[in-house]
């Protein structure tokens, strides 16, 4: 129970620390997860945290590098080979020999090899930091794809180097040959494995398809387990375990392009499927960090005492010496496949982005705790080395790589997929809410779009309440000016005005009205009709049921309800004019589908169920036509219009999904 408490405690701070990164988006997310870590770390259930590094890798970074092979470019790949290994393989040996030698030198308190090792646990780069960090500009396109495609490969050479400078450490002895073999062995042995199991399980999806076992549930569990097969298979077989599940990775990503428009369904849950397990994995990774930092550092101050400065100080350099190598190395020995007019700037962009992230933590946390069944007292040391380097990789390019890269033309894409959005809905509403002939189905369908309008604003209860009395004082005047006119008796007058107070104490709905409106609908129906009708009552909300309730009050005094209701929709329409209410948008909204779904319900025909689908179908092709035909002047850029599109997707999917629940509103069962 205590493991099932933990693993939950996990994925809700990484569900909390989103939501404030999303109120917070200067913050970096993995900065916000580290920080909600040490939070968790003060609870006593944290304070000896443990777990196994080598089952970390396989549970949490296998599925996440099969994901992100999946959806990598085989074309980029392919022609980027020789970057691959120039920054995958020379870069990262480079980085561990050079680096790890000048961190020695300078910092005596750490071995040569341990120094080797600490510099192998950071050059692996991570690919989900890196497409997070760096702002979307053409300009940068090539570098940011050869980033990607370089955090694909470059941790296996880092889990190499990492084991060979450990083990040259705990034995005291090296082999270049040894070394050498060993890495081919792993690396290429790790791709050929990968690739094989890849088609072999490529082929057992189309035949699942082929005999039509191509649900979402069985296509979508079948390939989470796919890294955790392939990852083990590797690993069993002495070659490397991560490498086998990014060529696995790379042939599934064969296969979807390869699915075209067949098993969509399949497509998009997968899609989205993957998308949360990314997530969360990603979250996790970095909440572990930060419980771990407390711990660490308070090993390291009851072992070293005062050395914690020092230590910052050594990973400051091993970042900063590991950063100018990578530049360097970037500028000159990286192909960029077509002419650059910033070729220093696409460096500087590359070396920030050579974020430590996922595999240099889960690497970090392997350093063995016993060495000859003493205590290794270097772990908390490197832990700690490596952990400053993971952090300061992260917070600088928050604010480097804006500045590099640019990040105002990303906010203005933004802004104006967001006004683009607007004027598409206001289109499909257009098209529906002035049918004559359908008034009540245009009702619903306007009201149903005109929420997209509004949505992701907070409602105001204030402002809200202050226009709904001003509505109500509105139609209450017009319905007293209908009775001054003799139009309606004073038995009207009173019972709508007895109306209009339970009307509008029915609006916000909460808990206790609900329950006291249902008892009341129920007893008065009751006894006005059979007991099975009034029992039927306490099942339906107030608001269906008060078109039972008074249409049936109003008839039982021979009584037309339409007549005064009619005439105060109009005064509460002319009320809530958004002029009148130009800072109260959604708070106008909600006012205003109340009023209108209530004039809906008793004064307008009933609505028909294939008259409001009908009336979907009329408004979502408007707002095809709308952003096709804008597409088409060369009023808004494809990667909008594509937004635009899969937005309209989204909202046809939502409504055939809801359809029951939206369609329950034309009438009380």
């Amino acid at each position: 129970m205590t493991q099932v408490f933990f693993v939950l405690s996990m994925v809700a701070v990484v569900v909390l620390a989103s939501i404030v990164h999303r109120h917070l988006p200067k913050v970096p997310l993995p900065i916000v997860l580290i920080v909600f870590g040490v939070c968790l770390a003060l609870f006593p259930m944290f304070w000896d945290f443990s777990f196994d590094p080598s089952l970390f890798i396989f549970a949490v970074i296998a599925p996440l590098l099969y994901h992100e092979s999946q959806t990598a470019s085989r074309y980029w790949i392919g022609r980027g080979a020789r970057n691959i290994i120039s920054l995958a393989i020379l870069l990262v040996a480079v980085t561990v020999v050079a680096v790890g030698a000048l961190l020695h030198v300078l910092f005596p308190v750490i071995p040569l090899a341990l120094a080797m090792t600490v510099c192998a646990i950071v050059t692996p780069t991570d690919a989900s930091a890196v497409g997070a960090l760096v702002p979307k500009n053409d300009e940068f396109k090539i570098p940011l794809i050869i980033l990607q495609n370089e955090s694909l490969f470059n941790d296996a050479t880092g889990i190499v180097a990492f084991e060979l400078s450990l083990a040259a450490f705990l034995t005291g002895e090296f082999s270049v040959e040894h070394a050498v073999g060993d890495f081919l062995l792993t690396f290429v042995g790790g791709l050929v494995l990968g690739v094989l199991l890849g088609f072999v399980i490529r082929g057992l999806m189309h035949l699942l398809m082929e005999f039509h076992d191509d649900t979402a549930f069985i296509m979508v569990v079948a390939e989470l387990a796919i890294p955790f097969i392939v990852y083990f298979a590797g690993e069993e077989l002495g070659v490397s375990g991560i490498l086998a599940v990014v060529a696995a990775g790379l042939v599934q990503g064969a296969e979807r392009a390869d699915l075209g428009l067949s098993s969509s369904r399949m497509q998009l849950v997968r899609g989205n499927v993957w998308e949360i397990v990314e997530e969360v994995l990603s979250g996790i990774v970095f909440v572990l960090l930060g419980v771990s930092l407390p711990e660490v550092i308070q090993e390291i101050d009851s072992t070293y005492h005062n050395l914690v400065w020092v230590l910052v100080l050594a990973g400051v350099v091993l970042y900063a010496a590991k950063f100018v190598l990578r530049l360097v190395w970037s500028r000159y020995l990286v192909w960029m496949h077509t002419k650059s007019t910033h070729r220093w700037l696409d460096s500087l962009m590359m070396a920030f982005s050579g974020v430590s992230g996922t595999i240099s933590l889960s690497l970090a946390l392997m350093l063995p705790t016993q060495v000859n069944g003493q205590p290794f007292v270097y772990r908390p040391m490197l832990v700690f080395v490596a952990t400053v380097v993971i952090l300061i990789s992260i917070i600088l390019p928050v604010f480097a790589l804006p500045r590099i890269v640019g990040s105002g033309e990303q906010e203005k894409t933004k802004a104006d997929y967001r006004e683009w959005t607007r004027r598409m809905i206001v289109e499909g509403i257009k098209a529906v809410r002035d049918d004559s002939e359908h008034p009540s189905e245009a009702g619903i369908v306007v009201s149903t779009l005109g929420e997209q309008l509004v949505e992701g604003k907070l409602r105001h209860p204030k402002r809200e309440r202050r226009i709904l009395l001003a509505a109500n004082e509105a139609e209450l005047a017009a319905v007293r000016v209908l009775h001054e006119r003799g139009e309606i008796s004073d038995k009207d007058l009173a019972q709508y005005t007895r109306f209009l107070e339970i009307s509008i104490f029915s609006f916000d709905n909460s808990l206790w009205k609900n329950v006291l409106l249902r008892i009341r609908f129920g007893l008065h129906t009751s006894r006005h009709s059979e007991m099975t009708e009034g029992e039927n009552m306490l099942y339906v909300s107030p608001v269906v049921a008060e078109q039972i309730y008074w249409r049936r009050a109003f008839d039982l005094r021979g009584q037309n309800i339409c007549v005064p209701e009619s005439v105060g929709y109009e005064a509460v329409m002319d009320v809530l004019d958004p002029r009148k209410w130009p800072d109260s948008k959604r708070e106008l909204h909600a006012v205003k589908q109340f009023y209108s779904e209530r004039h809906r319900r008793l004064a307008l025909p009933e609505p028909r169920r294939e008259i409001i689908y009908q009336m979907f179908l009329t408004a979502f092709h408007a707002e095809y036509e709308f952003f096709q035909g804008a597409l088409t002047e060369g009023k808004i850029p494809p990667e909008i219009a594509g937004k635009l599109q899969e937005r309209i997707v989204y909202d046809e999917m939502a409504y055939l999904r809801n359809y029951d629940t939206i369609t329950d509103r034309v009438t009380p069962e």
